[in-house]
């Protein structure tokens, strides 16, 4: 099943079907395989991502006993700008002795939030949102020193009297897909940035 129409070709957007099976990525010009990533991840990430989002479709499932959604949602969301991150920051920078390491994980999840996200590229935020945010979950599933309040969506985040952080979920993720789309935008017209998100893409998606 097509799920888009890159150069002429169908493509499901799954890296499995599209590359391993068909061999298809390996025909797309530079420009294609930016519009295949691009449009894999509004496919596979933001388009469910969005409704995970919605405020009414958190407080429906919370009310009818199906749960919460916010802090998987998050999680997931911060480990989209990890990965958007790793398309940023070349090759060379995010290995030692050849072999990737856990802390440069951290330097591309923080290279996104200061590109594409300078609201929140303040107070020490990126590095609480890595480490409170992002590993605490990932890790403990825990938020260490804070949460994920939908009244602080006003403000985007905010720190209460006692002093834990408290993040404005709808917020968040508005900015991170503004900041998206400005990531592609660069991608395509930026030499420097093209250069290292066609090599990456190449090491995560060989073809």
């Amino acid at each position: 099943m097509a799920n888009a129409i890159i150069n002429e070709i169908d493509f499901t957007l799954f890296y499995d079907c599209d590359q391993l099976r068909d061999k298809k990525l390996s025909r797309l010009s530079d420009k294609g395989k930016i519009e295949w990533f691009a449009k894999r991840m509004e496919f596979v990430f933001l388009k469910p991502l969005t409704i995970l989002f919605d405020k009414s479709f958190e407080e429906k499932n919370s009310k009818d006993g199906n749960g919460t959604f916010t802090i998987m949602s998050f999680s997931i969301l911060l480990n989209g700008v990890e990965a958007l991150g790793s398309f940023l920051v070349p090759l060379k920078d995010k290995k030692k002795n050849g072999k990737y390491t856990s802390g440069k994980n951290r330097d591309c999840f923080l290279e996104f939030i200061k590109k594409y996200m300078s609201e929140w590229n303040k107070n020490k935020i990126p590095d609480k949102l890595w480490k409170n945010f992002r590993n605490g979950i990932a890790h403990a599933f825990v938020i260490e020193n804070g949460g994920i309040d939908y009244d602080a969506d006003s403000v985007r985040f905010r720190t209460t009297k006692q002093g834990t952080l408290e993040i404005g979920p709808q917020a968040f993720f508005k900015d991170f897909q503004n900041g998206l789309a400005c990531f592609f935008k660069d991608v395509g017209s930026k030499t420097d940035i093209k250069r290292v998100f066609l090599d990456n893409f190449k090491e995560y998606y060989p073809h």
